[in-house]
């Protein structure tokens, strides 16, 4: 049963907006854009014989109990259409699922990649199938008697179905399993006493075993299985979608989510395949203790994070965290973070400091207390800094930071560099609009190609195999230093919100946004 009739409008709004993407936007396949989103909010579950389906705020999921692997995501041409699901039905024919809503429903093909959606009128009081005839569609109880929907978008009015397939419930789980019910304990302590609620459930009567699949909102997708006082935890996407830093490891990505009212913050590995979800939230007692990470660096099998409360290190693989503060470092918060064979220098707000493992976090260029916005490490001891007043650099013992005379001579060079990268051996820095770079062995400094404003405030580059990637927050574009900006990824038409952070590989670029983690195919990007 449907309840919300706020759905109707979000599903009506979801189709509108489908026309204008179609309209407007560019016609991606799954395979070449794919956003992870929020999957500890779970809206709906459906389950077939031996496929889960698991609809979340912004994607669709297809669980493998089999092999343990998850397939997707998907996102339906207008991302607010999932927002307004609520509740999933598993075709016994073709494999898809079917999504019910106040107003209409919609459907989706695994295999196809193919969407297909639709409004009835006098709105939703149910959706079922009809276990007498499987395969021919969705049917919808509403005031004006039964509609049949079929695959393509549209409904008739229809009799009522002979054996009706109904959504499960969440009360059907508790009577069916009554320890359901009873795990608030072990969901709080999941969550670090954050507020988790059933959210719906579907039953598995398939080959890998009878019991509950049971979606929350805090915990993602749980497992009982029959009889069973505890649950299987299934990890899913990403613990919010509010994506603040994105680093490009083997095998896949790691990105850290922000806190939020709801969940506390998390590292979580992405795989390039996207079959498996692996999230750290820190030691269960305390969690990870910052609210956003800026930077993420990885040294050996490390990941270093600036944050607003310092630079975190972080060992995934045996739980370690530590923190340095302002007890060791300039200022708080550190906006940036470089490594270079084992050293790391951290950025903050009022300077830089250095790491060693004979040291530790060490103050650079003490006289120098102003805003470090980026820092890159050259090979020797030189470390270069992005500042207000342009670009400088520390070099070994000196007091305070030195700025190249061909910029201390141009007013042209001297504008804000918020990011640093190199591309081989030339530096390139990234000012408001455009690049500065310099050639390797040499003491010149090149200007351009200027950047267009529809990217938005710039605040990131990133080398790739074959140039670089620019990030502002309304967009993500391509370009070399040899050629033109010709083309970027913009919000909305491409990505979903505003863009924080962004990561290449051999494959993919990913860009993290404050609605999602976003994978595109990289060749396509600027082309």
């Amino acid at each position: 049963m449907v309840r919300s009739a706020a759905l109707a409008t979000l599903l009506l709004a979801g189709a509108a907006s489908a026309r204008r993407a179609a309209a407007q936007g560019r016609d991606w396949s799954p395979d070449d854009r794919t956003i992870i989103g929020d999957c500890n909010h779970v809206l709906a579950v459906a389950v077939s014989r031996d496929r889960v389906y698991v609809v979340c705020p912004s994607t669709l999921l297809e669980w493998d109990p089999a092999s343990r692997r998850w397939t997707g995501s998907w996102s339906p041409p207008a991302p607010q259409l999932l927002s307004g699901v609520a509740g999933a039905l598993a075709d016994p024919l073709d494999g898809s699922v079917w999504l019910v809503a106040s107003q209409g429903w919609a459907r989706f093909d695994p295999a196809l990649r193919q969407w297909d959606q639709g409004t009835v009128p006098a709105g939703v009081m149910e959706g079922v199938l009809d276990g007498a005839a499987p395969g021919s569609g969705l049917y919808l109880r509403t005031a004006a008697g039964w509609y049949l929907a079929g695959r393509g978008g549209f409904a008739h009015p229809a009799t009522p179905p002979l054996r009706p397939v109904r959504i499960a419930s969440v009360s059907d789980a508790f009577r069916a399993n009554p320890a359901i019910q009873a795990n608030s304990s072990f969901l709080l302590a999941r969550t670090r006493l954050h507020a988790v609620q059933y959210t719906a459930a579907a039953q598995s009567d398939g080959f890998t075993g009878r019991g509950w699949y049971v979606g929350t909102t805090g915990v993602g997708l749980l497992y009982f299985p029959e009889g069973a006082a505890l649950p299987d935890v299934i990890p899913c996407g990403l613990p919010t979608g509010r994506v603040t830093a994105v680093f490009a490891a083997p095998g896949g990505v790691w990105a850290a989510t922000e806190r939020t009212a709801a969940a506390d913050p998390g590292l979580t590995f992405v795989p390039s395949d996207l079959g498996s979800f692996e999230t750290f939230q820190g030691p269960p007692a305390t969690g990870l203790p910052f609210t956003a990470a800026r930077r993420i660096i990885g040294r050996e099998s490390e990941l270093w994070l600036a944050t607003d409360v310092g630079v975190l290190r972080v060992a995934p693989a045996s739980g370690q965290v530590q923190r340095y503060d302002a007890g060791s470092l300039p200022d708080l918060p550190v906006l940036d973070l470089a490594q270079r064979r084992g050293r790391v220098v951290a950025a903050t707000a009022r300077g830089i400091s250095e790491y060693t493992d004979s040291t530790g976090f060490v103050r650079r260029a003490p006289e120098f207390r102003d805003p470090a916005l980026a820092v890159a490490l050259a090979v020797g001891d030189t470390v270069w800094v992005g500042t207000q007043l342009g670009l400088f650099a520390s070099f070994p013992g000196d007091s305070d930071l030195e700025q190249p005379a061909a910029i201390g001579e141009s007013q042209t060079l001297r504008g804000p560099v918020v990011a640093l990268a190199w591309r081989g051996d030339t530096l390139v820095g990234l000012l408001a609009d455009q690049l500065l770079w310099r050639p390797p062995n040499g003491d010149r400094f090149v200007l351009g190609p200027r950047l267009p404003g529809t990217l938005g405030q710039l605040h990131a580059i990133v080398n790739g195999p074959d140039g670089l990637y620019i990030a502002g927050k309304l967009g993500v574009a391509f370009l070399t230093l040899e050629t033109p900006f010709a083309g970027a990824l913009t919000v909305p038409r491409d990505i979903p919100g505003e863009v924080t952070d962004i990561a290449i590989d051999d494959d993919y670029l990913w860009v993290a946004t404050r609605e999602g983690l976003m994978r595109f195919r990289r060749e396509l990007i600027g082309r």
